[in-house]
Order: structure tokens, then sequence, then C-alpha cells
């Protein structure tokens, strides 16, 4: 815009030079033809004002372009991949409040200094994008203000809007991929905000979004899984609301014996429609993990609800599937990307090395721990307390059945801020005491 002005600027001081001129020949009158003076005066003024307006004409096309241009753009990368090392050394904040803040902060100052044009738009999105992991992190925290959460990304989602209705204005034909993106990024946002509600009657924003559009590998992945898990939700909701379980966590010890009890009694419809929705999701997991790759972080995210999926549509077909196995590799992975995350946050210092506790390293270790307690209330759900089974159910390489209460009290891992967690491992505490009781242990 600044060489533009300077253009304008040089044209306007010729035009004034050149109109003092022809005034002084004028009063002057030295010998000259007047009428041809005038004339090529007029002539000269002509071709000055046919150069505005084709100078005018190409740095408006030029801007344009430039604006609306896509070439090289993140979006359509076909091998990019989040760099989780780098969101973790970046985010080192040690609560949820924290980093919440910063998460916000760095989303609006893209938006408001860095997305003029549709390349660096497209740079905006692919950012909020890889940022859809962490999220979670802040709202399903214990202490949190989800009201202020929501206006702030509700203010978030506007600018982005925003900034969409200019570029469409200026040029349709290269939006798509946009389009796509801000539509996968609302419809994540939206299936976040319902499920920290515990609300599974999920609205359809992401059947709104043309999944097989998206070109970008991270985008692809987070669109089949949360499709899937959109999926999952329904057929929990059909099971809940036909079995009268809709207060009951029914991956708990006793919602997974609650539901063994009860899933017999549903209609046929009702368990026709689950399993068309359990099935469903499988096949949307099973997509993710293609196009995903080698990525580091999502496996453990994508077989962790995968595995969950197949362990309750097992319940409906009473057909046996591979879910304790993939749980298991979910869990596998997830230990594998704290370990990395552990090395990311080591510090050494006076040749000694502590590891900076951060929220973010809390949050991703809390995913660790609920695959595993999750796996165990099923395990512990299904089978009855003196089944032979029960003697090879084991918590990090450790046989619950040789373990003392208080020695598996000792064992669990606390997570700060994560209620979920914690909830789970005083129940696993209690059915092992009970059934120790019962044993006389």
């Amino acid at each position: 815009m600044r060489a533009i002005r300077i253009i304008y600027f040089v044209i306007a001081i010729l035009v004034a030079l050149s109109a003092a001129f022809a005034i002084w020949i004028y009063y002057i009158k030295e010998g000259k033809d007047l009428l041809n003076f005038t004339i090529s005066i007029v002539g000269f003024c002509i071709a000055v004002l046919a150069l505005f307006i084709a100078v005018r004409t190409y740095t408006s096309i030029d801007s344009v372009n430039n604006i609306t241009k896509m070439d090289g753009n993140i979006l359509d990368n076909e091998n990019y991949v989040i760099s989780v090392p780098e969101l973790v050394n970046r985010f080192q904040h040690s609560n949820e409040k924290e980093l919440g803040e910063e998460l916000f902060k760095s989303i609006e100052i893209k938006l408001k200094k860095e997305s003029d044009t549709a390349v660096l738009f497209a740079d905006t999105l692919q950012y909020m994008i890889d940022l859809i992991v962490l999220f979670p992190a802040v709202f399903n925290a214990s202490d949190i203000d989800k009201l202020e959460y929501r206006k702030r990304m509700d203010s978030i989602l506007v600018e982005v809007e925003r900034r969409r209705g200019i570029l469409h204005s200026i040029s349709k034909g290269n939006a798509i991929q946009i389009t796509e993106t801000i539509k996968l990024f609302k419809a994540v946002v939206s299936y976040q905000s319902f499920v920290a509600d515990r609300n599974f009657n999920i609205h359809a924003d992401l059947l709104h979004v043309r999944g097989p559009i998206l070109r970008n590998p991270v985008t692809k992945t987070i669109y089949h899984n949360y499709l899937g898990l959109y999926f999952n939700k329904k057929a929990m909701y059909v099971l809940s609301s036909s079995l009268g379980l809709k207060d009951v966590d029914i991956l708990s010890i006793g919602g997974v014996d609650l539901l063994l009890d009860k899933v017999s009694s549903i209609s046929p419809s009702h368990k026709e429609d689950a399993i068309l929705y359990f099935r469903s999701a499988c096949e949307q997991f099973e997509r993710a993990h293609l196009a995903c790759g080698d990525d580091i972080m999502w496996p453990g995210f994508i077989d962790y609800n995968k595995a969950r999926t197949l362990f309750l549509l097992s319940l409906l077909t009473q057909e046996e599937n591979q879910w304790l196995k993939i749980m298991e590799t979910a869990i596998e992975s997830r230990s594998k990307l704290n370990k990395m995350i552990e090395d990311v946050l080591t510090v050494h210092q006076d040749a000694k090395s502590y590891v900076n506790d951060t929220h973010l390293r809390n949050f991703f270790l809390y995913q660790e721990e609920l695959a595993r307690m999750v796996k165990l209330n099923i395990l512990l759900g299904t089978k009855s307390p003196n089944s032979q089974e029960n003697l090879s159910i084991n918590y990090k390489g450790t046989l619950l059945s040789n373990t003392s209460v208080e020695d598996i009290q000792q064992l669990l891992k606390p997570i700060l801020s994560f209620s979920v967690v914690e909830k789970y491992q005083r129940e696993l505490v209690d059915c092992l005491a009970v059934r120790c009781s019962n044993q006389f242990c």
C-alpha cells in the first residue's frame, strides 16, 4: 500500500506542476501560439489521467491477486504434521486459566494481525485446527469458568466469519478449503461443548463438512476422528435413552455392570440403530488412522475412541472383537507420547535435571490414565467377582489379584485438575476392597 501511495503522490505532483506551468506560459504570452499550447496541455492532462487509471487498475488487480491467491497454502499441504514438542514447549503454563488465556490470546493475535491474505488466513486456520486437541485441557479441567470460555470462543468464531466474508466477497473460487476448514473447526468446538455438558444428543454440524475436499492430513484426521465420535455419541444416546441410563456413566465400573444387566431389554429398533451408529463410528476411526500416518499424538486418541466403541458394539451383537487389544495399543501410544513430552520438558541445570510440571503435561498424563482406568472399569464390570479371569487383570504390569488395596492406592497415579480419573480411581479402590473382603483377603 505504501508503494501505491507514492505513485499517486508523484502523479499528483506532475499534474500540479503542469497546471502551474501552463498558467505561467499563458500569462507571459512570449510569442507562443496559444491554441496549440492549450491543445498540447489538454493532451498531456489526458495522458496523465490515462496513466493514473492504468496504474490504479494494475495495483487493484495485483492487490486482489495477492489477497486471494492460495498457491502453496498450508491447507493443501499433504505432508503437514503437528509438531507436538513445539506446542508442549510453547505452552508451559502451570494451570488451566493461564493456558486458556494464552491459547485464546495467540489465536486472537493471529486473526487480527496475521490473516490479511488468503494464504495467511489459511495458516491461522491450520494453527487453530492444531490447537483443537488442547481445548479440552482447558474446559475439562476442574477450575475453569466455562461460561467465560464459551464467550471468548464465540468472539473468535465471529472474527473468523468476518475474515472469511471479506475474502469471499473478493473471490469465491479459492475459498472452498478455507470454508470447509472453518466449518470443521466450528463443528468440533460445538461437539466438545456438548460433551463437556454430558449431552450426547449431538447436533449434526459435522455432517455439513465436505470431508473428501479436505487435503491436509491433520484436518482429514480430525474430521474422521470427530465424525466417528459423533456416531459414537449418537449410539450412546440411543442406548442411554432406551435403557433409562441417561444419568449413568456407562464406562464406570457400576455403569458397565448396570449396562450388562439391561442391554438384553433394548428394543429391536433401538438396537439396530445403535449397532448402525457404532459400526459407522468404527469406519470413521479406521479412516482417521489411515489419514494420520506416522503422527505421534493422534493414534492414541483414535485407538482409545475405537476401543470403547467396539466394546459397546460387542455387548449389542454378542460377538467378540479386538477392543481390549486396541485399548492396550492406545495406552501404549499415549505412554510413548508422555515419555516424549517428559523429555521435551526436562530441564538440565547444575548437573541436576527436573521435569517442568505444566498443565498441558498433566492433561496428556490424564489421557493415558483415563485409558488405563476405562480398561479396568470394563474388565472389572464385565467379570464376576470370583471369575478366574480377574486373576489376569493388571495395572501397569502389576496384577491386581496379587496386590493389597493399600498398595494399589499407592500405585495409582493421582492426576490433578481432572476429576474424572480421580472418581474412577476411587471406584476402583472401593470395588477391589469389597471383592477382597468378600473373599476374606
